[in-house]
């Protein structure tokens, strides 16, 4: 698979200067999944409320209490590198390596895991944490951009439902 960078320019409701782009590194197709960094720029303010949410993905598994098939990833505990950049980690749990042969159903629930987790942009995965781990209020329309490192890039525009069927509360500036 070739260098692959997603960019999401203004995912959350009512602030169109904050957004977070994801690069997923090129790797054999035999390899495990890498992890994915992503980058979260945008405004002070906005910025410091959205990093106390994030801080929340790393507790995932505590917080949202799921074992499904679309569930078996982490995140890494976002560090800030100024006051207008973040950046996090996706990390497939899906196939772990060095762990004890898994019993047939295990192993099913390994696969499925894995193919979520390597078809499903993590973007989407990262907006939907956003707003079920995060409560964070997205846009009714978000803007996604794919890139390949060659033309053409891909455009497209979701509608915040097809993400995720409930939004959030928290915004991301003050009234």
């Amino acid at each position: 698979m070739d260098e692959l960078v997603i960019k999401v320019p203004a995912p959350f409701s009512g602030i169109e200067d904050l957004g977070f782009s994801a690069r997923y590194p090129a790797q054999e197709r035999s390899e495990p999944l890498r992890d994915i960094p992503l980058f979260v720029e945008g405004p002070a303010g906005p910025m410091q409320l959205l990093v106390e949410r994030l801080v929340l993905f790393s507790d995932k598994d505590r917080i949202v209490g799921s074992t499904a098939d679309d569930d078996q990833y982490a995140w890494t505990a976002p560090v800030q590198l100024t006051d207008q950049v973040c950046v996090l980690a996706f990390q497939d749990r899906s196939m772990r390596s060095g762990e004890a042969v898994l019993e047939s159903a295990e192993t099913a629930q390994a696969v499925r895991g894995y193919i979520w987790n390597l078809v499903r942009p993590m973007a989407f995965t990262f907006l939907r944490d956003c707003v079920r781990i995060g409560g964070l209020r997205l846009s009714e329309s978000i803007a996604v951009v794919i890139e390949t490192g060659h033309p053409p890039s891909v455009d497209i525009e979701m509608q915040r439902s097809s993400i995720t069927p409930v939004n959030g509360n928290r915004l991301l500036f003050a009234l």
